[in-house]
């Protein structure tokens, strides 16, 4: 299944054509700009290298390889006990995109489940929605933002992230197990499995969980309320072509459109 979200790429485009410089030279001298950011994330973290950390690397290495992910990405290891991870993508190819993976989903994830977020985290560089978000975030203070723009960017972002999940998805094998593990250790720190949850149980009590978020209201700054993300992934799962996938995220994106800023 194609894990475009169409609505998600037009908002890209659109949004990219409003912010951009005029000029080529203009691009070239902000996307230079970005070698302080580059270099002060490049201290503070650990490489993950094949020498200084073998299995780990080889992983990210097969995830890369998984989703035929040709650019460059540094991947590195900080201190935090809370699982995570996050993605810088840099427009100037000086400078490969930096991932980065929290120890505590080091420490905490099976491979599987680390494959999800590895993948998720290299969703982004495919996407390149950072790039777009960069040049909104200098274009806009963020109180002089025109209010119909500040929505479609904020409806943009939940978007990228429902996108960059399936690709997460794709990267731990479509294992749906893999995946409903991963979020319940990310929302509440909780092992599945230590809890004796099955997949189906967890599946039944999110049901409950998405009918909160389908009128909209506060679904999140930059990434959908989780009970959403669960139900997005089951969808693209479970549904046997594009046409059915379309007609099953409608109501979860029009809750996306609808939400509150």
């Amino acid at each position: 299944m194609n894990p475009c979200i169409i609505q998600r790429k037009n908002l890209h485009n659109k949004l990219w054509k409003i912010v951009q410089p005029n000029s080529t030279w203009q691009i070239d001298a902000a996307l230079e700009s970005q070698e302080f950011t580059y270099f002060d994330k490049c201290c503070y973290n650990l490489p993950i290298e094949l020498y200084t950390t073998p299995a780990l690397y080889l992983l990210c290495k097969s995830v890369k390889e998984r989703l035929h992910v040709t650019d460059d990405v540094i991947f590195q290891a900080n201190y935090r006990v809370i699982v995570s991870g996050c993605c810088s993508v840099f427009g100037n190819k000086s400078y490969p995109s930096i991932i980065v993976l929290s120890s505590g989903a080091v420490n905490t994830l099976n491979e599987k489940e680390l494959s999800f977020l590895m993948g998720h985290e290299l969703g982004h560089v495919i996407l390149r929605d950072g790039i777009v978000r960069s040049f909104f975030r200098r274009s806009y203070p963020k109180d002089e933002v025109p209010r119909k723009l500040n929505h479609e960017f904020h409806v943009f972002q939940l978007l990228s992230e429902l996108e960059a999940d399936r690709y997460g998805y794709l990267a731990c094998g479509c294992d749906m197990n893999a995946f409903l593990s991963l979020m319940y250790k990310w929302s509440g720190g909780l092992d599945m499995q230590k809890f004796g949850v099955s997949t189906s149980t967890f599946l039944n009590a999110n049901q409950r969980h998405v009918q909160k978020f389908m009128n909209g209201g506060w679904l999140g700054d930059s990434h959908p309320a989780d009970a959403l993300r669960i139900e997005a992934i089951h969808i693209f799962a479970t549904s046997k072509s594009a046409s059915e996938l379309r007609t099953r995220m409608k109501p979860i994106i029009d809750s996306l459109f609808k939400c509150n800023d």
